[in-house]
């Protein structure tokens, strides 16, 4: 379930949990950090899920209600939180990450195409001049979204360039290819979309005889 917002005054209270990890910020990252809690227990809500906290982890990402995974994403006045039951309703695949990430809909700085992409990603993004979509800053956008998917329960760090990514444009989906030294899993899959001037990229992270 994914809800989006760029208004900053759709922000609700926060709970005590929440208001003691910003206790430091700026009233502009207060706000920000309102505005994605406030899209996820939405996100939580329409789920049917409990309206609950959603504290900062010891790495600084949201802590997810039992039997919930979820992603924040927030930055130039919008926000977005994607969330989905841990278990499928029958049982049947379990869902072990969620990584959302959103950034301007611009290419990147030419210098940081070679940083984010693998040589055969480059070659890949050369064959797509004239093409309006910034395929460079989608690299990076979906990289991030795997990323988050991962790491709240690998704790791993990984490097651009050790993430592989193929991208299918007419289903706007991608699949993620993950070194063999990483373990479980080896491949994710995501969904990508542009909503005013700002690309989204959601991966993941599911296991179980029946996950397509």
């Amino acid at each position: 379930m994914l809800v989006t917002s760029r208004d900053l005054a759709d922000a609700t209270d926060l709970f005590p949990g929440e208001l003691q990890a910003i206790a430091r910020a700026t009233p502009a990252r207060r706000h920000e950090f309102a505005l994605g809690r406030c899209c996820a227990r939405e996100a939580l809500a329409i789920l049917r899920g409990p309206c609950v906290a959603i504290p900062m982890g010891r790495f600084r990402d949201p802590v997810w209600p039992f039997g919930y995974v979820g992603s924040i994403t927030h930055g130039q006045g919008f926000c977005a939180a994607a969330v989905a039951r841990s278990v499928s309703v029958n049982r049947s695949c379990a869902i072990r990450g969620v990584g959302l990430d959103s950034e301007p809909a611009v290419p990147l700085p030419k210098e940081l195409a070679g940083v984010v992409c693998s040589e055969d990603e480059v070659a890949w993004l050369a064959n797509q001049q004239g093409d309006r979509m910034p395929w460079d800053r989608l690299f990076y956008c979906a990289k991030e979204s795997a990323y988050k998917c991962l790491f709240p329960t690998t704790h791993r760090y990984l490097e651009f360039r050790d993430i592989q990514l193929q991208f299918d444009p007419e289903n706007s989906s991608f699949d993620v290819t993950l070194p063999s030294l990483f373990g479980s899993p080896s491949h994710l899959s995501g969904r990508y979309a542009i909503r005013d001037e700002v690309l989204l990229a959601a991966t993941t992270w599911m296991e179980g005889p029946a996950c397509p």
